[in-house]
């Protein structure tokens, strides 16, 4: 069915409300979901849309599910994360699972609990591991330097005439302290147990009566007293015992990270039940914002004229109770916008996506910046290897990674945009640079730049005609003639007249000569005329008609802004050029010197394609925004926001698949 439009190529919406008995609400919800063409209008409270109807406690179910399904599978991602592809990697690697089989997975319900308590005695058990491992090291090094003491460390608590302590400082504190002790007659005896460095480790042993003045002397020389080190036995039996518990530590987290590895066939189960109950959990939370009673529910949302009759049908004959009713926009209503191109326009859409979408009573660019972008983009990077290359590369991403929305349009587009490229390498003699010698069909610009230059000027001229052209046809549209004529068809004929002037006499044609001051000095006068129509006093209309004139310098700068193609397409020629060149000097060497080339050309081509793949897009998208756009193009529009499937860790592929 094709697709009634409000302007170009953007798909015309009908506003629909879905009503039903409350039995079967789930049913229409879940049928909603999957169809994927309508977005849903959240209903508001001064409409009198009834509460959440008792699904607080459902919702709450469903969060704890979830969490514990996040909680599982990032505990297994500490212990080993999916290995994925280089392609794999890039999409984002989201699995695979048959729609079948997802239905099967989201069956088990008691899994969650199941698996969640499992994954949580592990973490519990290997976190009092890591903290015990921990403990038992930070306790093992601070006995190793004491290792040469053979006093029990239980006896360092001392008795009640006799004091004993353990410290450490530099050997000169030591001996300082010692003096000071002695002349102050404490009684006491140090004995060195370790030296490492210019530090002293001892045990000294004191009266009682006297600890308070010695611990002050130590500590007046700056010494360091050891708190007790807590363990019984000497401390080379310590330290054996406390290696020995590490052994176990280490040989119990082993064991319970090989059974926590085991878990690892449940990935996919995890992933299939945490996107199915979000799932469940995002229909629920539409539900809610329904309208409804006690016995029926009603529904507002958008969908696309083209999808009507088939969703209609589809709901009311499935449902015995609902019933759709499609109505036109009213003036002032939100209206989403949804682009709807051909086939071969559709990956074009990106281009303007990124941007901005049109309003909804504008007109849709991409069918007109669609051959402008597509030989843009040729110029820049034009090379016919380079080309194959892109559009090889891109379409390899677009069978093996599952892509939709505007990835999948940018990929589709690189992939043309490389046979663009290809045609314009082919048509100016790029084949991998100057690797491959093959005259061009055309003409190199490496060596007649000005002709590029003149190209590229003119391909300028067209699009910004194009672009004048498309605001002529809003504004007839729109019921505003008198401004097409008056804004966009005085500059047309005014420019045109400039154009002339100045390649008239170069051409050689007698009647273009003559007629472009004719245009010029028309187009002029209307401008003059008409710019300053707003004016109510006569002459600030004419002012403003004649400064209006300097408006031809913007145009002159937009003309000068497409010479960018002549830049780009030079670079990527030269760049490869010089790739080649320096491959072909290594040649020379014996044995190593071809090898050598090799890798050149390849890694020297592969970069040189990916910065000018890079600036062909953004500088041919920059002539379409800044230079195209800026003659006609009315953005804001609101993108239209199905409610449909989305998931997070798998894809659903298969029958049933949206």
């Amino acid at each position: 069915m094709c697709t009634r439009q409000s302007g170009m190529a953007i798909a015309e919406m009908l506003k629909i409300t879905v009503l039903g008995h409350i039995s079967e609400e789930k049913g229409v919800a879940d049928f909603l979901y999957d169809v994927g063409a309508v977005e849903i209008l959240e209903a508001k409270e001064e409409d009198g849309v009834q509460g959440r109807r008792g699904r607080d406690t459902a919702i709450s179910d469903l969060d704890r599910k979830i969490s514990q399904l996040k909680y599982c599978i990032d505990f297994l991602d500490r212990f080993g994360k999916p290995k994925k592809n280089l392609i794999q990697q890039f999409s984002g690697g989201k699995v695979l699972v048959p729609q079948g089989r997802f239905i099967e997975l989201a069956s088990d319900a008691n899994f969650v609990d199941e698996i969640n308590e499992k994954c949580r005695s592990y973490d519990f058990r290997l976190s009092e591991l890591t903290t015990q491992e921990s403990q038992a090291s930070t306790l093992l090094d601070s006995l190793r330097p004491w290792i040469q003491l053979d006093l029990p460390l239980s006896e360092l608590r001392g008795t009640n005439k006799t004091g004993i302590l353990l410290g450490f400082s530099p050997r000169e504190s030591l001996e300082a302290a010692v003096n000071e002790a002695a002349e102050a007659g404490i009684a006491h005896l140090v004995e060195v147990v370790s030296e490492e460095r210019k530090e002293t480790r001892f045990v000294a042993f004191y009266a009682r009566q006297d600890e308070e003045k010695f611990t002050e002397i130590l500590k007046k020389n700056d010494i360091t007293i050891i708190p007790s080190l807590g363990p019984s036995g000497t401390v080379r039996d310590e330290i054996g015992r406390l290696t020995e518990k590490l052994a176990r530590n280490q040989r119990e987290q082993e064991e319970l990270r090989a059974e926590v590895t085991k878990l690892f066939v449940h990935r996919e189960k995890l992933y299939s039940l945490y996107d199915f109950y979000s799932m469940e959990k995002e229909k629920m939370l539409a539900r809610s914002r329904w309208y409804g009673t006690r016995e029926s529910f009603a529904l507002e949302g958008w969908v696309p004229r083209d999808r009507i009759d088939q969703l209609k049908r589809g709901l009311e004959s499935k449902f015995e109770s609902t019933c759709v009713l499609a109505r036109e926009p009213e003036e002032g209503e939100d209206v989403p916008v949804l682009l709807a191109n051909t086939p071969v326009i559709t990956p074009f859409e990106a281009v303007t996506e990124i941007y901005s979408l049109p309003g909804r009573k504008s007109i849709d660019p991409t069918p007109m910046l669609a051959p402008f972008f597509f030989i843009f983009f040729g110029l820049c990077l034009g090379d016919v290897g380079y080309g194959i290359a892109l559009t090889a590369i891109s379409l390899l991403l677009l069978k093996k990674v599952r892509m939709a929305g505007i990835a999948k349009k940018l990929f589709t587009l690189l992939a043309i945009c490389g046979v663009s490229s290809a045609i314009a390498g082919a048509l100016t003699g790029g084949w991998l640079g100057t690797l491959i010698k093959v005259p061009p069909l055309w003409f190199n610009p490496l060596d007649d730049p000005m002709r590029m230059l003149i190209v590229s000027f003119i391909l300028g001229i067209v699009q910004i005609y194009v672009g004048l052209a498309i605001k002529f046809y809003m504004n007839v549209r729109q019921g505003n003639p008198s401004a097409a004529v008056f804004d966009q068809g005085f500059w047309m004929i005014f420019l045109a007249g400039l154009i002339f002037l100045l390649v008239g006499p170069s051409l050689g044609i007698a009647w273009l000569s003559r007629s472009a001051p004719v245009l010029a000095i028309a187009g002029a006068l209307g401008l003059i005329a008409t710019q300053g129509r707003h004016q109510k006093n006569p002459i600030a209309r004419l002012g403003s008609g004649i400064l209006s004139l300097y408006g031809v310098t913007g145009y002159l700068s937009d003309v000068l802004s497409y010479s960018r193609l002549l830049a780009l397409g030079l670079a990527s020629s030269v760049i490869a050029g010089v790739i080649d060149t320096m491959a072909l000097m290594i040649t020379g060497v014996p044995v190593l010197g071809w090898i050598v080339a090799f890798v050149i050309l390849a890694g020297g081509h592969l970069f040189n394609l990916a910065i000018n793949v890079v600036g062909s897009y953004v500088h041919s998208s920059r002539l379409q925004y800044v230079e195209f756009f800026s003659k006609f193009f009315e953005g804001g529009g609101r993108r239209f926001m199905p409610f449909a499937r989305k998931t997070r860790y798998v894809e659903l592929v298969g029958k049933g698949d949206a």
